[in-house]
């Protein structure tokens, strides 16, 4: 078969068994098998086979249960409420100012966490009721919580860095330093329009009333729940970007941080450590079932010459690179609307980060696009998991619909921000230059 022969059968087979119903990690990784043993035999099957078992000497993809459970440690164990109560006494008369604070939190967890589910599960199930009983508008509240929730695919330290880290060969510690700038303006993009949309709109965002404004003692007093999450994401932070660590050892140092955290709450029960095992042991089994379907998916592709052969037809386009940087973030985006982000990474990567090399770009700074695809991927219906994940915890009267219509300006903002980033690259490398110059 020639390659354009492979590529047709094997992605539409792919699509096909998808149509049935089956999970994602089966359709993907049966293809690549199946395609394989078909083609090359039981050469192709042991291609596949040590392929895969060559990821368990791979240090870097430690750092994903590490992350894993640092996150669910901090979710379980009240840091997010914590820090919620903090901002609520802090908002005083300003419109909005719950809104604002709620996206400092969800920066700041993402500073911690790196896994977007603990966030929105968190916030979901503490912010969005309070917010709705003081009056808040349902789609801007349940829209700045999903969107929020979404920056610790961009904020350091995120998982998905690590992988594309670990697939690309590029430094997981410049990836991190590459979405700090990204993330924050993001951030900082979202807080502008709920002070807007509140300024404009009072009722969106009402300012407390004065009876349930807090003292200045009281104030300052629960800043103390603000220190303990603080201290993690910057000892995180700093360990990776001094090389006084590397993110697998950060990932440890978090973990451990994170049952202190747990222990000055009076969270750090027998009982949040088994729910938090058990989570971890949960998402990292779903992350490396997808690793290993996509890694055999796209080792099976590749060997049959269909990476070579896309790669030469794109280099050998007479179009400008920018338009082919462009197709790539559509494809991301459609494809972001029907598969994993884990599952998109392994299938496009193998092709795009040799293309992106040849055409002259920094792969630190495609990497750091292709996270904010993977965010928008998340709040895009039908498959946008955010989505599913406040729909588990938000209150009875949000409908799905409700969470549709909530996403559809924050998808504006975060399509702005990646235009920003493609076409101002410095704001995604100047700190990798300036931590990780030679």
């Amino acid at each position: 078969m020639t390659p354009y022969e492979v590529t047709i059968i094997m992605f539409a087979g792919m699509m096909l068994l998808m149509c049935t119903g089956l999970p994602i990690a089966f359709c993907i990784g049966s293809i690549g098998v199946i395609a394989a043993f078909l083609t090359m035999g039981v050469d192709g099957l042991s291609l596949v086979y040590f392929s895969i078992t060559a990821l368990t000497s791979n240090i870097v993809l430690t750092a994903i249960p590490l992350f894993v459970f640092m996150g669910f440690m901090l979710y379980h164990s009240g840091v997010a409420e914590g820090m919620f109560d903090t901002i609520y006494k802090w908002s005083g008369g300003i419109r909005g100012a719950l809104g604002i604070g709620t996206i400092g939190i969800c920066a700041l967890m993402a500073a911690m966490i790196g896994v977007s589910s603990a966030t929105v599960l968190a916030l979901g199930a503490i912010v969005v009721p309070s917010m709705l009983a003081k009056g808040y508008n349902k789609h801007m509240t349940l829209g700045l919580v999903m969107s929020g929730g979404a920056l610790g695919f961009l904020i350091p330290p995120s998982v998905m860095m690590v992988m594309y880290g670990f697939l690309s060969t590029v430094s997981v510690g410049q990836l991190f330093a590459g979405g700090v700038i990204p993330g924050l303006m993001l951030a900082g993009f979202y807080m502008i329009y709920v002070a807007i949309r509140c300024a404009l709109r009072p009722e969106d965002g009402p300012a407390l009333p004065p009876e349930e404004r807090a003292s200045w003692k009281e104030k300052f007093l629960s800043l103390k729940d603000l220190i303990p999450p603080l201290f993690l994401a910057a000892a995180i932070l700093i360990s990776i970007f001094s090389g006084f660590a590397s993110p697998t050892e950060a990932a440890a140092l978090g973990a451990g941080f994170s049952m202190i955290c747990a222990a000055l709450r009076r969270n750090l029960t027998w009982k949040v450590i088994w729910i938090t095992l058990q989570k971890t042991f949960e998402l990292s089994g779903f992350v490396a079932v997808m690793i290993i379907a996509a890694l055999a998916f796209s080792k099976a592709y590749s060997s049959l010459g269909a990476t070579i052969m896309i790669r030469n037809f794109v280099m050998g386009l007479d179009v400008s690179p920018w338009v082919i940087i462009i197709i790539m973030q559509l494809s991301f985006f459609m494809l972001g609307m029907f598969l994993d982000d884990i599952a998109i990474l392994f299938m496009c990567m193998p092709i795009y980060v040799p293309i992106i090399k040849g055409l002259g770009f920094d792969p630190i700074w495609f990497g750091v696009l292709y996270v904010m695809n993977m965010q928008m991927a998340y709040l895009t219906p039908p498959y946008g998991l955010n989505l599913f994940f406040m729909k588990a915890v938000a209150p009875k009267n949000v409908s799905i619909t409700d969470l549709y219509v909530s996403v559809i300006p924050f998808l504006f903002i975060q399509l702005a921000a990646l235009i920003l980033l493609m076409f101002f690259p410095d704001i995604v490398m100047y700190l990798p230059r300036e931590l990780f110059a030679q």
